[in-house]
């Protein structure tokens, strides 16, 4: 009987099995000095899956600001070091693995479901990687979920699937991979993002400030009123006064025409 690892597709195409990923990362190093899949760690069985590896967060991160008061940038997190992707906001996010695509293969890529899809989180980058490429893996996510997800350097939250092609690719990649998040990627990210949180932070931002100034207004209409009504009162109080004054003035003269 045959160990899963000695079965092969008899025309060699089709997708790898985990045994021909490994085979296939040994062979392409032996060949070009570079390794398929840089950091492979073939001992490691939860990395394992029956037809793909699972790829790891890495260093550098960046997670699109909640508010205008949050501006945020690239971070290069510590191992375990973790961050909150807000509900409604995006991130990028990438691998710590370095990955060279061979010629006569292509990649696919995914989130997993567990980690990731479960709790709302959505890929919204590419779902392969083109033969020839070689750098760094970027993963554009976007929460859809009703709550924050964490995410933390290390994080088993990537699959990458391989498939080989009929032949060699005849055209060669010139565009160079990804060595780590560029700011052509955040740039248009930059600005705050609506999310239904976010909206209901500011509804309840602006519902207290216009609180703030109906009780203002309320306060100066009674400062205005009670002026008003010190005003009429004092000019109330002068009339009566000139009016007591004008009598007695007349009342003075007739008395001493009577005498």
């Amino acid at each position: 009987m045959k160990d899963e690892g000695d079965v092969t597709n008899s025309e060699g195409r089709g997708f790898w099995t985990w045994y021909t990923i490994a085979r296939r990362n040994e062979e392409h190093f032996a060949e070009t000095g570079k390794y398929i899949i840089e950091g492979f760690e073939k001992d490691q069985e939860k990395r394992r899956e029956r037809a793909s590896y699972n790829l790891t967060v890495g260093a550098e991160i960046y997670i699109s600001p909640a508010s205008e008061e949050d501006p945020k940038s690239r971070e290069r997190l510590r191992p375990r070091e973790s961050r909150a992707i807000p509900s409604g906001q995006f991130a990028f996010l990438q691998t710590a693995e370095w990955v060279s695509i061979p010629q006569d293969a292509i990649a696919f890529i995914a989130l997993r479901s567990k980690a990731t899809k479960f709790r709302g989180l959505v890929n919204v980058s590419g779902f392969y990687v083109e033969p020839g490429y070689s750098g760094y893996l970027i993963f554009a996510v976007f929460n859809a979920g009703p709550g924050t997800i964490h995410v933390a350097r290390g994080d088993e939250w990537f699959e990458i699937f391989f498939a080989d092609l009929d032949g060699q690719s005849q055209s060669k990649r010139e565009k160079q991979g990804f060595t780590g998040i560029s700011t052509d990627l955040i740039t248009p990210l930059a600005h705050q993002f609506h999310s239904l949180p976010g909206l209901d932070k500011k509804i309840d931002e602006t519902k207290s400030a216009l609180d703030e100034r109906l009780q203002k207004v309320e306060r100066d209409h009674s400062i205005l009123r009670w002026s008003m009504a010190l005003i009429i009162g004092a000019f109330i109080a002068l009339g009566v006064k000139t009016c007591t004054d004008s009598g007695h003035a007349r009342t003075v003269p007739q008395a001493e025409a009577l005498q």
